[in-house]
């Protein structure tokens, strides 16, 4: 029995560790970007801004309701595309691959939206069915980084990035579950962070893949809990 107490001290005593440190590094971050009940609060969200990929530059905009709901516009060469998920369905309208009539989107492009929370996956994030570990430290070009693991109740694995110093994520790395890159990490990070209605948000992010950048988007206005109907972000009937 002496010999188990032993082993298992140790073991106890690392998982309060990680404890204190999920809850240190968490409680720093809701503190340094507006305070917990403000995100609490936070219902919506409209973000413009210019988006960058395959070597060309065009406008959007993302609307985020909650609980989960998602609406992206960008007018490429004129014509808008419009990629949507209402909490159920994930369709689009795209008119350089199909036409104009909005069209249930492809499985492995829907595992993007569908996989994402309006809501951070930290609140509350126990009574979700999450659990968060501490990874301890790391760099992100050039800069320390405090380290959380999130797996999420549906088990898709998650590493965020919070700088060391100001407790704001810098860096998110999500697992792809299909696809050509499925097992790979797809890296997201965050710069630029600006305040808006009390909150701090970032308003540069770049998704790379391998390395290699994929994606750009460059914030230039944020709106929050402006009143959106559901509609917008509904699957439209035929």
């Amino acid at each position: 029995m002496k010999r188990i107490l032993l082993m298992v001290l140790p073991v106890f005593a690392a998982f309060t560790l990680s404890a204190q440190s999920v809850e240190k590094v968490l409680d720093k971050y809701f503190t340094n970007t507006g305070g917990i009940e403000k995100w609490k609060n936070l219902k919506s969200t409209r973000m413009e801004g210019k988006m960058a990929m395959q070597g060309m530059e065009f406008p959007g905009t993302i609307y985020a309701k909650l609980p989960n709901m998602q609406r992206v516009e960008v007018n490429v060469q004129g014509m808008s595309i419009v990629q949507a998920y209402d909490g159920t369905t994930a369709w689009w309208i795209n008119p350089f691959a199909g036409g104009t009539d909005p069209q249930p989107m492809p499985d492995e492009m829907a595992e993007t939206m569908t996989s994402q929370e309006f809501e951070s996956p930290f609140l509350n994030y126990e009574a979700k069915g999450h659990t968060v570990t501490y990874e301890g430290t790391g760099e992100v070009e050039g800069a320390e980084a405090q380290i959380l693991k999130l797996v999420k109740k549906n088990g898709d694995v998650e590493y965020h990035y919070f700088d060391a110093e100001y407790f704001v994520p810098i860096m998110s790395k999500t697992m792809v579950k299909s696809g050509p890159a499925k097992g790979q990490f797809a890296e997201t990070y965050f710069s630029d962070y600006q305040e808006v209605d009390g909150l701090l948000f970032p308003f540069f992010m770049e998704s790379k893949m391998d390395g290699e950048s994929v994606q750009k988007m460059t914030i230039t206005s944020v709106k929050t809990n402006e009143d959106y109907p559901d509609e917008r972000f509904v699957y439209p009937k035929k």
